[in-house]
């Protein structure tokens, strides 16, 4: 009935009280035929709900009043019907004795008397609303009168400026009706509507800028007509009630504050500046009160405006509004309306930025300029950077660019659906699913309602959802909300707070109706199917709107104060924007905040070696490779004058090569744990992203690749060499000769430029499109996060233009087209070119040659190739030492059976040792890493996470094996050192007397450390003269 939830019983205008079976009937005023009132009173209605009513036109206070009416019964069985108080004058509402009620009571003592002898507020006096029906409270304000006080029977008695020149006077002697007749004389005259008819009349000054700030009376006129409005609301006296100054007809005068924002369409000021407002939902305010540090709309809306973000660095005076010097937004400046008292706005001094569409004013005095985004359609032409990406499309298509940039993701929010509405099916509850139930914990039925209190004439919404507690981390919207709302979320709270009061959300749901809740209070409904009602809205906590389940913990801001998100524990927030990602996102290896938030924190922020074995690792081989190879690389260079023929020379200067190679890889490893563990330590997390797009973590993984292949590439040709020679080696080797020492300089030469061109190619600006795997943009352009690959910035060139042909772009392209959506004039540091790219060798933080790669990586087929051409090596190595283990077991066999040498026989043992050495050594570092990078390419594992170990341990261990294989110089001096310790320990006194006591035990011994020593001994002993070794 009339926006509220009544029972409507036998036939219209016969109702039924709540919670009660007793009925009442309306009374219906004769002339009007309005509803005035109820014959009877429902006995349990405590707060008047039975007065609510929209026919009477009333508030909704939700108070013990709960339409600020109420009916009054009399001592003598009388009934007052329906009493309001703010418009029953308050002298005869407290004259009331109801024996119902004490409202009538309440605050009479607080009144202040008006001249008239009625009551008001103190809050209420001159407080630029009309609280009193006749205006009286709003009759003299700051030393004026509008409107008139006269005789009537006797009395004092206060006519409104409304009444003021009517047909028929109300005051005794007619002051009210006096002078109105137009004359020659007149000044200013309007046509005011008497009895239906329309007449000119006079202005007088007390009917000037009278209060137009209508309550909630339905009989409310004003002084004229509303065409006229201009007439009686300029030239005013009162200096409290001027809204603006300017010229109205080409003469200087005054605008009553009523009149600003009045009607859109009806403006006093010649340039129109009284109607030129500002209007959102359930607030109109004036240009000049925005951007002023003072929220004049309930929701902030006239502080959040958009152009509120940029502000000049200069004050004034504003035209509007009592806000002294102020800032003003720079779209105000040169706009053609003058919006500073003394017009500074309009003909002062600006420094400009940029050309065309970016043609903009600056913000400091200075005139610092920078970087804008250029909208390609709409006005303005552009964006500042600073609001960049704030959720508002203040470009048309801002907010498409800046998701598809930061690699936006979406969430079912909605949950199945049937029974007009009314059923809710969760989870598995569903038909279809019955085997996974039968699985899991079943399915119950259960009513949902908020609050949980008795809604008159509401209905339930009911829910199919697991009879158990689930984690709802994953649950977004109604999903969330009815799991968390009926205690099933393990680790979440109900995120309904705020009660859908029937107050709340004023300008929301015109399907609305009132009911009431408890006998208590009111909230409101919204109607479907004709017959149904239900309340399934968020409140926010501003309570100016409400937004539906599945728009609450979605990871959006629906609401203005953001109160629909913050009782939500299914998403992790960036602290520098606020952006709200689901928590699969945070430790999952991308950036997704600006502030690197996501991925540096507690629970996951990295160093680049994390392990600490691994640190322990990489110092340990790193300086033991670095050292052992220095030895060789001094102690061989000194012998190569000694090398008589060309094989020894040639097997001498590779040895020098490999150990170099080793040496190489050695400095790689010392310089990563260098940065790890001093220079970035925890700090590398944050500074991640600068270190692998820095030429120095370039420069060390060209220093490891180009060791390494240095180091393999010689080794292949060594085995090779020494194949041949084993091959022929009855033929008498020649001797060196300059011809032989260019032969063998060109073939190292090209050895070495083999491996350098595999290690500098990457690199190298020109084959950029194979091997960049994605750019860092300037983080002040706000559009990308961390780093973005090609797809990225192609994808959100292409929300930037609309639509592009789906062609392989360049990454000079991409990096132009992507320049091009920002501005670029002179004198401002350029953002634009602020860019790193991420190399080759930028995968990782450790910095190293990129084999894990995938089939959408434009770099695998050089990187197959690489693994290809290194696998080959370790094949011929293999096979040149197998050759070379047989041809020399063939021999010793064949001598040590003619001369019975059993020297021959030793030699040849040793010789297979350290030849399966050589083999196993390589097997194990090649070939279960190049499966790994199969399986990795194939995207049957991810062996991303493994990058540390084997950078730092597998393909470095040759590195520390090499100068113990390939020279016998380390393994001589260790051979020493172990056959020095042995003697001391058997000479030991401890030694002696523990062998007198234990023979066996020292025989053991004994035969112990003898073996060490010479197994040490034979794997590494090389004592032949280089210029015999083949």
């Amino acid at each position: 009935m009339n926006g509220f939830l009544k029972n409507i019983c036998r036939r219209e205008g016969k109702y039924k009280c709540v919670y009660s079976d007793e009925n009442y009937e309306d009374i219906i005023e004769f002339h009007t035929k309005e509803v005035t009132g109820f014959d009877t009173l429902c006995s349990n209605d405590p707060h008047f709900y039975q007065m609510c009513n929209k026919e009477f036109g009333r508030k909704i206070s939700n108070g013990e009043a709960l339409c600020e009416l109420f009916t009054c019964l009399k001592g003598d069985g009388n009934v007052e019907s329906p009493v309001m108080m703010k418009k029953m004058p308050f002298e005869q509402i407290c004259d009331l004795d109801c024996v119902n009620t004490d409202l009538n009571e309440r605050e009479c003592d607080e009144m202040v008397a008006l001249p008239s002898g009625k009551f008001a507020r103190p809050n209420e006096i001159c407080n630029d609303v009309c609280d009193d029906f006749l205006c009286e409270d709003e009759g003299v304000c700051n030393g004026f009168t509008y409107g008139l006080y006269c005789e009537r029977l006797g009395n004092i008695s206060y006519v409104p400026p409304r009444n003021i020149c009517k047909a028929s006077s109300w005051c005794d002697h007619g002051e009210d009706v006096a002078n109105c007749a137009v004359t020659d004389s007149t000044e200013t005259s309007c046509i005011k509507k008497i009895e239906g008819r329309e007449l000119e009349v006079v202005v007088h000054n007390n009917t000037r800028c009278t209060n137009l700030n209508q309550s909630d009376f339905r009989y409310f006129v004003e002084y004229c007509v509303k065409e006229d409005v201009t007439l009686y609301q300029t030239n005013c006296t009162d200096p409290s009630r001027v809204g603006v100054t300017c010229d109205i007809k080409g003469y200087k005068s005054t605008v009553s504050k009523y009149l600003i924002c009045f009607d859109n369409t009806i403006s006093a000021c010649d340039d129109e500046i009284d109607s030129k407002c500002f209007e959102t939902i359930g607030c109109k305010v004036h240009k000049h009160l925005l951007c002023d540090k003072k929220k004049d709309c309930a929701t902030g809306a006239d502080e959040t405006h958009h152009i509120c973000y940029s502000i000049t660095a200069k004050t004034c005076k504003r035209r509007v509004g009592i806000g002294g010097e102020l800032p003003i937004p720079i779209s105000w400046i040169n706009d053609g309306v003058w919006d500073c008292e003394n017009g500074v706005d309009e003909t002062g001094q600006w420094n400009t930025c940029g050309r065309g569409p970016t043609l903009r004013y600056t913000e400091t005095n200075d005139g610092i300029c920078e970087n804008v985004f250029v909208c390609r359609t709409g006005n303005p032409g552009y964006v500042q950077l600073k609001v960049l990406c704030d959720g508002k499309d203040t470009c048309g298509n801002e907010n498409e660019i800046c998701s598809v940039s930061s690699r936006s993701f979406s969430v079912t929010t909605s949950v199945l659906t049937t029974e007009k509405g009314l059923l809710k099916r969760l989870s598995y509850c569903t038909k279809g699913l019955e085997n996974l139930q039968r699985l899991k914990k079943r399915c119950v039925l259960k009513q949902f309602k908020f609050p949980d209190d008795n809604i008159f004439g509401g209905t339930n919404t009911s829910l199919a959802l697991p009879d158990c507690k689930q984690s709802c981390d994953n649950m977004y919207g109604e999903l969330y909300v009815y799991t968390s709302c009926t205690n099933r979320c393990i680790n979440a709270a109900c995120p309904l707070r705020n009660i859908p009061r029937y107050e709340v959300c004023p300008y929301q749901f015109k399907n609305r109706i009132g009911t009431i809740v408890n006998n208590t209070y009111l909230m409101f409904l919204t109607e479907s199917f004709g017959t149904i009602y239900t309340n399934r809205y968020f409140v926010c906590n501003d309570t100016l709107k409400c937004i539906d389940y599945s728009q609450v913990c979605d990871l959006v801001y629906d609401c203005i104060d953001k109160s629909d998100e913050a009782d939500c524990t299914n998403h992790f927030k960036c602290p520098s924007s606020g952006t709200l990602l689901p928590k699969t996102k945070k430790c999952d290896g991308h950036i997704d905040c600006s502030d690197l938030s996501d991925e540096c924190n507690e629970q996951c922020s990295k160093m680049i070696l994390d392990a600490i074995p691994l640190k322990g690792l990489s110092w340990l081989i790193g300086i033991t490779a670095a050292l052992a190879n220095m030895v060789i690389i001094v102690k061989s260079v000194r012998t190569l004058k000694s090398c008589k023929t060309e094989t020894a020379l040639m097997n001498r200067l590779l040895i020098v090569m490999i150990a170099f190679g080793d040496f190489l890889i050695g400095c790689y490893l010392c310089t990563v744990a260098i940065y790890d563990t001093i220079l970035l330590k925890k700090d590398y997390c944050h500074q991640q992203v600068m270190w692998i797009t820095n030429l120095r973590c370039s420069v060390v993984g060209v220093l490891s690749t180009f060791g390494s292949q240095v180091s393999l590439f010689c080794m292949t040709g060594l085995s090779i060499i020494r194949t041949y020679g084993i091959w022929n080696s009855m033929r008498i080797p020649g001797e060196v000769t300059l011809i032989k020492i260019l032969r063998i300089a060109a073939a190292t030469f090209i050895l070495i430029l083999l491996s350098a061109v595999i290690a500098m190619a990457p690199i190298i600006s020109k084959f950029e499109d194979f091997f960049v795997n994605g750019v860092k943009f300037s983080d002040g352009l706000r559009i990308f996060i961390g780093t973005s690959d090609k797809a990225t910035v192609f994808s959100v060139i292409q929300a930037y233009h609309g639509r592009t042909k789906e062609v392989q772009l360049s990454w000079n392209t991409l990096i132009q087209m992507t320049r091009e959506m920002f501005s670029h004039d002179f004198d401002y540091e350029d953002l634009t070119k602020n860019i790193a790219k991420v190399d080759f060798y930028g995968n990782d933080g450790v910095c190293l040659f990129k084999y894990f790669v995938q089939n959408e990586d434009p770099q695998r087929l050089f990187v197959w190739s690489i693994l290809s051409l290194n696998f080959f090596c370790f094949f011929l190595i293999s096979i040149s030492y197998l050759i070379i283990g047989i041809l020399s077991h063939r021999s010793s066999e064949s001598m040590a059976s003619s001369r019975n040498n059993q020297q021959i026989t030793e030699r040849n043992r040793r010789m297979n040792q350290r030849i399966a050495f050589i083999i196993s050594t390589d097997f194990l570092c090649w070939v279960p890493f190049i499966v790994i990078c199969m399986l990795h390419s194939l995207e049957l594992i991810d062996a991303t996470p493994w990058y540390g170990v084997f950078s730092m341990i597998v393909l470095p261990i040759n590195s520390v094996f090499n100068p113990l294989l390939y020279d016998g110089t380390l393994t001589d001096v260790l051979a020493a050192s172990l056959r020095f310790v042995s003697t001391q320990v058997k000479n030991s006194v401890i030694f002696q007397t523990v062998n007198k006591w234990l023979k066996p035990v020292q025989t053991e011994e004994v035969v112990m450390l003898d073996s060490i020593t010479t197994a040490v001994t034979d794997v590494g002993s090389s004592n032949e003269r280089p210029d015999t070794e083949a």
